[in-house]
């Protein structure tokens, strides 16, 4: 699997590009394609993706000239200082939006050796459509497990891999899951109970889930927050690392 070929290509839909640019910047119209990564909370009027050194823009009409301008020969490894992000930020406003977030986000290291686990005092549930659904139906907005399962409709949770104390299906440890995000990308999420976190669950339950979806055929992803310093470890030490960073934006909600 050339994990590089398919990210770009990911990308290359989330951002409207025809094709790659011999020099690594793309600025292209806003436009949701089919296979593109679209959250129902995120708007499609700007987007970046920084990637390995390449930068993939897509920008509303009423703003592309600008992008174009301001970044049409910008050094895409500085794209996220805060010096930028605050021009960005100002001209999306003129027009309605702001900035939402910027993230970084992480895919498998193709270098990585399997981590070696003794047996854990835990039982495994392999849980899909069904299943996932009946948990929805069970816990609803009492879900323990909400970085894991998502029930998002842009974002539809494909598998889960639930871990409950031996014996004992009711005392829930965590959980990884993985959602269908775009194409390529589906990406992981986990979560460990508080009492239970400190052992480990949390990189067990994400390379569990991230070989898991490499057997399929897919690539997963994980993200995080650039300050979540924890979970860029779990990602590291479950055989991930740092690949791109993502700025997106929103509209701004009128009182």
């Amino acid at each position: 699997m050339d994990i590089n070929m398919l990210a770009r290509e990911q990308f290359r839909l989330d951002c409207n590009c025809p094709e790659e640019n011999v020099s690594g910047i793309m600025i292209n119209e806003s436009a949701e394609l089919k296979g593109a990564r679209i959250v129902e909370t995120i708007s499609s009027f700007f987007r970046a993706v920084i990637y390995k050194g390449d930068a993939y823009f897509m920008a509303d009409k009423s703003i592309i000239d600008w992008v174009r301008k301001e970044y049409g020969d910008c050094m895409p490894e500085w794209f996220c200082k805060y010096e930028n992000l605050r021009i960005l930020d100002n001209k999306l406003k003129e027009h309605g939006h702001q900035i939402q977030d910027t993230h970084v986000y992480f895919l498998p290291d193709p270098d990585f050796t399997d981590n070696e686990y003794e047996d854990i005092p835990y039982d495994e549930y392999w849980m899909y459509d069904e299943e996932i659904r009946a948990w929805g139906e069970k816990y609803g907005e009492l879900n323990p497990f909400r970085h894991a399962l998502v029930f998002s409709k842009t974002q539809p949770d494909r598998m889960a891999l639930l871990l409950t104390e031996k014996g004992n299906k009711e005392r829930l440890a965590g959980m990884s899951g993985v959602s269908e995000d775009g194409k390529n990308l589906w990406q992981v999420g986990i979560d460990v109970m508080p009492e239970y976190r400190g052992h480990g669950l949390a990189t067990y339950l994400t390379e569990k889930m991230k070989k898991k979806v490499l057997s399929i055929g897919k690539v997963p992803f994980y993200g995080t927050s650039e300050s979540h310093s924890l979970s860029m470890d779990t990602a590291v030490r479950s055989g991930f690392l740092p690949a791109w960073t993502e700025v997106y934006c929103k509209r701004i909600e009128m009182g």
